[in-house]
């Protein structure tokens, strides 16, 4: 498979087995090969799809706000002017359907496999929903490998988490979903995940509700059985005034208004994690005194926030 390189201008492109580059070109960004595509920005900011020489497959003229990496032939697409579908093998773009159910499942898709592609989640870890509305949530089924999901595998539940439509079962962690839309009416989304280095901070002891670096505090709830109704109820105490917590030894969880303020909120806490770990990993470090954390909990609003006992 193919590696990703960057260059000393900050470039991407691949190479082979010995590090030769596969192609000319450079990229401002490119993803992992996908049967046999991979999607690379280009400088101008366009996206395109390439083959393993580097050749850009024709997209008849379109421009692209994203594309990814494809999936049983198909790579999933957004065009400039928001209409969504799919890119076949030859690069002909195939439109969906334009309904907010439709629109949702293929966000849900792509966040999904932004997640994977950053190494949040693996094999079926996690699981994403969405509010359709009062009486309908949009979820990831139960058994199913996130980053590699089509639109179509996706599940309708009710409030509570019994089917309405879809295949299959819906994920182990409907409880948590429900739970938390049920609290909190101004939000849309939940996205849980395993990332390693937020759970690795919990299994150390290291407590991310404190300020050891200028990001908000976020909360590790009790220990509480995964797919059980534990998690919930572990989760319960920090629903209101937070937006995101860690389930020790098992993940995090981040709810928002919409998918992408959830996915950064996950984004965000795994990469303050990284940071937190790799400096204890390196020799002793201690928090922001109690007088600088109050300061910076109230540059952002945010003095309420302290964690309950």
């Amino acid at each position: 498979m193919p590696d990703v390189r960057i260059d000393s201008d900050g470039r991407c492109f691949h190479v082979d087995a010995d590090g030769v580059a596969l192609y000319p070109a450079r990229y401002r960004a490119v993803s992992a090969y996908s049967e046999g595509l991979a999607v690379a920005h280009k400088l101008d900011g366009q996206v395109v799809l390439i083959d393993l020489q580097g050749r850009e497959l024709d997209l008849g003229g379109l421009r692209f706000a994203w594309v990814l990496p494809p999936c049983d032939g198909r790579a999933l697409a957004q065009t400039a002017d928001g209409r969504h579908g799919w890119l076949d093998r030859q690069g002909v773009f195939h439109p969906h359907r334009e309904d907010p159910e439709w629109t949702a499942r293929l966000e849900i898709v792509r966040i999904a496999r932004l997640i994977y592609e950053r190494g949040y989640n693996v094999s079926i870890d996690g699981n994403i929903s969405m509010r359709l509305s009062d009486d309908e949530i949009l979820m990831t089924p139960s058994g199913r490998h996130n980053g590699f999901l089509r639109p179509e595998d996706l599940v309708v539940v009710d409030r509570v988490g019994r089917m309405l439509r879809g295949e299959g079962r819906p994920t182990s962690e409907h409880r948590l979903h429900t739970a938390l839309y049920a609290r909190r009416r101004d939000i849309a989304c939940v996205v849980h995940v395993h990332s390693p280095f937020a759970v690795a901070a919990s299994l150390a002891g290291v407590d991310l509700a404190k300020t050891w670096i200028t990001v908000a505090p976020v909360p590790t709830t009790a220990y509480a059985r995964l797919s059980s109704a534990e998690s919930p109820a572990a989760l319960g105490p920090f629903m209101d005034h937070y937006n995101w917590a860690i389930l020790p030894r098992h993940g995090t969880v981040a709810w928002a208004a919409d998918l992408w303020s959830a996915f950064l909120r996950i984004e965000g806490l795994e990469h303050y994690a990284k940071i937190v770990m790799a400096a204890r990993a390196a020799g002793p470090i201690e928090p922001l005194p109690d007088e600088k954390r109050l300061e910076l909990l109230t540059f952002w609003g945010l003095e309420h926030l302290e964690v309950p006992t």
